[in-house]
């Protein structure tokens, strides 16, 4: 073949097209893989306690609950004095996608206290941490809401069975968590029919009954 090519130019310009061509479909088809990802990472916007601290702008393993866990406490002492001086519980990681309007995936770590005899995850969540992710597996530390005032009995207070019954969800597996103005106010949706219910509804800290109203996407 390459002596073929040699003794023809014009074969050898079509093979050079050719491998231009295969170059270029390649890497559209990268690119159309991560398209849903093609965004800036995550601004910190520090208040000034976190700055004088150092570290709380860094890019995180997102895929490590540990260092975000730790990263969630020491943001939650520095910040609200009424949770320094507990000992506080901390619950395993929450991911919550982006929405409509909402640009990065989240991820919540809740903290609490009373935790339920034999162990497992706290009975009352007293402050929410949440960390903003990127394209590359990094997550940033975003915001602390401290909820130590009306402590909510977990997070998300809708569970996923309840939401799935309310939504008449025909795969409870299916639900997924989103937000769209806060990732401390997600939605539980139905990719299905797009329907979805407040999962962390404001208010008391009881779960509300009945629950939450169903929001239906227009036509």
């Amino acid at each position: 073949m390459l002596s073929q090519v040699r003794a023809h130019p014009r074969l050898a310009s079509l093979a050079l097209a050719l491998v231009t061509a295969f170059s270029v479909l390649a890497v559209n088809a990268g690119r159309s893989r991560t398209s849903s990802c093609q965004v800036a990472p995550p601004v910190p916007q520090l208040p000034a306690q976190l700055r004088s601290l150092g570290d709380f702008d860094q890019p995180l393993d997102a895929s490590d609950p540990r260092v975000l866990q730790d990263v969630a406490v020491r943001a939650a002492a520095a910040l609200h004095g009424d949770l320094g001086g507990q000992s506080l519980l901390v619950g395993d990681p929450v991911d919550i996608g982006a929405g409509p309007g909402a640009t990065h995936d989240a991820i919540v770590i809740p903290l609490g206290t009373n935790v339920a005899a034999g162990g497992g995850p706290p009975r009352t969540v007293e402050a929410l941490v949440v960390f903003l992710r990127d394209c590359s597996g990094h997550a940033y530390f975003s915001a602390v809401e401290d909820l130590a005032a009306a402590p909510p009995p977990g997070f998300p207070v809708v569970s996923r069975a309840q939401a799935a019954a309310r939504l008449g969800a025909a795969d409870p597996a299916a639900l997924t968590l989103v937000y769209t103005d806060s990732p401390f106010r997600p939605q539980w949706r139905d990719p299905h029919s797009g329907a979805a219910i407040d999962a962390q509804p404001p208010g008391p800290s009881l779960i509300p009954t009945p629950l939450p109203q169903i929001t239906v996407p227009a036509p």
